[in-house]
C-alpha cells in the first residue's frame, strides 16, 4: 500500500508543483440556498469524486496544447476548431477543479495564452478559431468575455497571484466600453448589436466586476438592473424557460435554428440564474429560479429537452434530452430544500450522459454549482475538509443481483456483451436492442499491420430512425489488445451521425508496433435504437487491402478458458487460451479500470477507492464476473 502511495506522489509532482488556496473539493451550500447534490454511488464515490472523474475526461478528450507548450485550448465539436466560449469554460474549470494534489494553474495560463493570441484591436479573443493557426470567425462574444473575465479574477485567489487581478480589470473596463450600451444593457459582442442573448446575462459575474471595476462600480450595478429586466420579460410566465435571442425588452427572437425556443444559446441562462441567486441572493434570480425550478420539479428528466417551446411542449425533430439540457434546467433546483431527492435523481442522470464538447462542458459547469463547488472565494470562503463515508445502509441496497447476458456469437470477429449483434460479415455488423448498462460497444480484432508503416481504416455508419436530430458514436482504434495501448484514431473520438444517411469515417494513422489493431465503436442506448457499420476496410499505403482474421475468434472461442480470483487489490488469472479483458466496474455498470491480459499472470488494481465493484473477465465465448470489496 506504501508503494502504491508513493508511485501515486511521484506521479503527481510530475503533473504540478504548486499549491491551491481553495482545493477542490468543497461540497458546500452557498450564502443563500440550503441543499446541494448528495448524491453517491455503490463505488464509495461522492457527487463531487464521479464530477471530479468527468473533469479528467474532459481534459483527454478536449483539452490540447500547441506543439511548444506555450498556449492551449479546448477542443470544439469539430475538432479542428475551437470557439471563444470554450476558452472561458476552460478557464473556470482549471480554477475550480484544482485541488490539494494537482493545481491545473499551467493549464489556466495556457489557455489564457491562446485567448490573448487570437485577440482583436479591442481586446478580445476572436469568437472562433482554426487549431492554433488563424482566425475563422472574427470578434468577441461577450459570454466568453464574462467567463474569461470571471475566470481570471477567482484565479486571483485560488492562484495568490495579482496579475490575474490586474488582467481581469483591463477586459472588464473593455467590456464595459465596447460590449455593454451606456445603460448598462449587454451587446452580444463587440462588433454588432441588433439582437440580445439572454444567457449571455451573467449578474453574479457583473457583481464581482463591481469590486474589481471599484471605480465604475454604478454602471454594474445598473448592468444588473437593465439585464434583469430583460430576462423577466423573456422567461416564460408559466413554466420560467428563457429562449436564446431577445429583444431588448425580453421579447423573444427567432434564434440560429430560425425559430424560438430552449434552443443551445439559451441553455446557459438558468445556470447563470441560479448562480446570482446562489451568491447574491437576487430578488430577481429568486423570481426567475423558483418559477422553474417549480417546473423542472414537476417533470421527468426526460421531459427536461433541448429546442422545445417555451411551454415545454416539444413539436419539432430536433427536440431531444441530453446532458445540456439535463444540466441548465436541474441547476436550479438547488433553490429549495424542497426539491433534494429530485436535484439528485437529475444528478446521476446528468453524470451518465453522453459526452461531446458541448455537452460535456455544460455538464461540468452545471455540475460544479450543484454538488456546492463554484464557491465565491472573494467572500473569505473557509474550506472544510470534505469527507464521505459509505454507511452500512448504503452497503445493503449496493448488493449486487446476479445478471443474465446475452452472448453474442463472436461471427467474423466482431463481440459485445451490451447490444445484440445481427447480419455479422467481414466487412460490417448490425447493432441492435441494448443488453445492459448506459452504452453499447463492439469491437473486433483487424488485420496485422507493420510498425512504421501507414494506413487507413474507413467504414459506414448508419443509424437507424430516432427522434433525436443527431447522434454520436465513440470510435477509437487501437495498436493492440496489450496491457499498454495506443489509439490511432484520436481525432474520430465522437462522430455525429444524422438519422437514416449514410456516414463515412475514414481515419489515417503509422502503426507504432506490429499488431493486430482493435477496432470499439461505443452508442449511446436511449439516443440511438439501431446503428449499422459496412464497408469496413484497412489498407495499406500501397493500396493492398489488409484482411481481417475471419475465422480467428470464432476458432478462440471454442478453446477460450480462464479462471480468475480477486485477493485484495490484485486479480490473479490463469488458463486465458488467447486474449481477454478485465474491467472493473462499479456497480451502476461504469468502467472504473480496464486491463488486456493473455495466458496467466496477476494485475494490480490500484487507483481504485473504497467501495464494492464487479471484476469482469471477458473474451470471446467466455464472460465470467465477481462482487467485490475494496477497503
Amino acid at each position: 500500500m506504501k508503494r502504491v502511495a508513493l508511485l501515486i506522489l511521484g506521479l503527481l509532482g510530475v503533473v504540478s508543483y504548486a499549491t491551491v488556496n481553495f482545493p477542490y473539493p468543497q461540497a458546500h451550500p452557498y450564502g443563500n440556498n440550503t441543499i446541494i447534490a448528495t448524491n453517491w454511488n455503490c463505488a464509495g464515490q461522492s457527487a463531487s469524486a464521479m464530477l471530479k472523474a468527468k473533469f479528467n475526461d474532459f481534459l483527454k478528450g478536449f483539452y490540447e496544447e500547441s506543439s511548444d507548450g506555450t498556449m492551449a485550448r479546448i477542443k470544439f465539436d469539430n475538432p479542428n476548431y475551437t470557439v471563444s466560449e470554450g476558452i472561458g469554460y476552460g478557464m473556470i474549470m482549471m480554477v475550480y477543479f484544482s485541488d490539494n494534489t494537482t493545481s491545473y494553474q499551467g493549464h489556466f495560463d495556457k489557455l489564457w495564452n491562446y485567448y490573448q493570441k487570437f485577440k482583436n484591436n479591442n481586446g478580445f479573443m476572436h469568437w472562433k478559431i482554426n487549431g492554433f493557426n488563424s482566425i475563422d470567425q472574427y470578434n468577441g462574444a461577450t459570454d466568453a468575455d464574462e467567463d474569461v473575465a470571471f475566470a481570471l479574477v477567482m484565479a486571483s485567489y485560488q492562484f495568490g497571484e495579482s496579475k490575474y487581478r490586474t488582467a481581469a480589470a483591463n477586459l472588464i473596463a473593455a467590456m464595459r466600453q465596447h460590449e455593454f450600451e451606456s445603460n448598462g444593457m449587454h451587446k452580444p459582442g463587440d462588433a454588432w448589436n441588433n439582437v440580445k442573448n439572454p444567457s449571455y446575462v451573467s449578474p453574479a459575474a457583473y457583481e464581482v466586476f463591481k469590486s474589481v471595476d471599484n471605480n465604475n462600480s454604478a454602471f454594474w450595478s445598473s448592468a444588473i438592473s437593465a439585464n434583469y429586466s430583460l430576462l423577466q420579460g423573456n422567461a416564460h410566465s408559466s413554466t420560467g424557460i428563457p429562449t436564446g435571442w431577445s429583444s431588448s425588452n425580453g421579447s423573444p427572437q427567432n434564434g440560429n435554428a430560425g425559430y424560438v425556443a430552449y434552443d443551445y444559446d439559451a441553455s446557459r441562462a438558468p445556470w447563470r440564474w441560479s448562480w446570482s441567486y446562489a451568491w447574491y441572493g437576487h430578488s430577481q434570480a429568486n423570481t426567475l429560479v423558483s418559477r422553474l425550478a417549480s417546473w423542472v420539479n414537476s417533470k421527468s428528466t426526460g421531459d427536461l429537452k433541448i429546442n422545445m417551446n417555451q411551454d415545454g411542449t416539444c413539436t419539432r425533430s430536433d427536440c431531444e434530452t441530453n446532458g445540456t439540457s439535463v444540466g441548465s434546467l436541474s441547476s436550479t433546483l438547488i433553490y429549495s430544500s424542497t426539491y433534494q431527492q429530485k436535484l439528485n435523481d437529475n444528478f446521476t442522470v446528468l453524470m451518465s450522459k453522453n459526452p461531446g464538447y458541448y455537452h460535456s462542458s455544460l455538464r461540468l459547469l452545471t455540475g460544479l454549482l450543484m454538488t456546492g463547488n463554484m464557491q465565491n472565494f472573494a467572500n473569505n470562503y473557509t474550506n472544510q475538509p470534505y469527507t464521505f463515508t459509505m454507511t452500512s445502509e448504503m452497503e445493503e441496497s449496493c448488493k449486487a443481483e446476479e445478471i443474465e447476458y446475452h452472448q453474442n456469437s463472436g461471427a467474423y470477429g466482431w463481440n459485445s456483451i451490451s447490444v445484440v449483434l445481427t447480419d455479422e460479415s467481414v466487412d460490417g455488423v448490425h447493432m441492435g436492442a441494448a443488453i445492459r448498462g448506459t452504452t453499447r460497444s463492439v469491437e473486433k480484432e483487424l488485420g496485422e499491420v507493420v510498425q512504421g508503416e501507414k494506413y487507413t481504416l474507413s467504414y459506414t455508419l448508419t443509424s437507424g430512425d430516432n427522434t433525436s436530430s443527431y447522434i454520436y458514436a465513440k470510435v477509437h482504434l487501437f495498436s493492440s489488445m496489450e496491457s499498454t495501448e495506443t489509439d490511432y484514431c484520436k481525432d474520430n473520438v465522437n462522430i455525429k451521425l444524422v438519422p437514416n444517411v449514410d456516414t463515412q469515417v475514414i481515419c489515417e494513422f503509422e502503426a507504432t508496433e506490429t499488431a493486430n489493431p482493435r477496432l470499439e465503436i461505443s452508442l449511446n442506448i436511449r439516443d440511438v435504437p439501431e446503428v449499422t457499420l459496412s464497408n469496413l476496410k484497412l489498407v495499406s499505403a500501397s493500396g493492398e487491402e489488409i484482411e481481417a482474421p475471419e475465422g480467428l475468434v470464432r476458432e478462440r472461442s471454442l478453446a477460450t478458458k480462464a479462471d480468475f480470483a480477486v485477493v485484495g487489490k490484485n486479480v490473479a488469472y490463469s488458463g486465458i487460451s488467447g486474449r481477454a479483458a478485465i474491467n472493473v466496474l462499479d456497480l451502476q455498470g461504469r468502467v472504473m479500470l480496464k486491463r488486456q491480459v493473455q495466458g496467466s499472470g496477476t494485475i494490480e488494481m490500484n487507483g481504485l477507492r473504497s467501495g464494492v465493484y464487479i471484476v469482469q473477465l471477458k473474451g470471446t465465448g467466455i464472460l465470467q464476473t465477481k462482487r467485490i470489496q475494496i477497503h
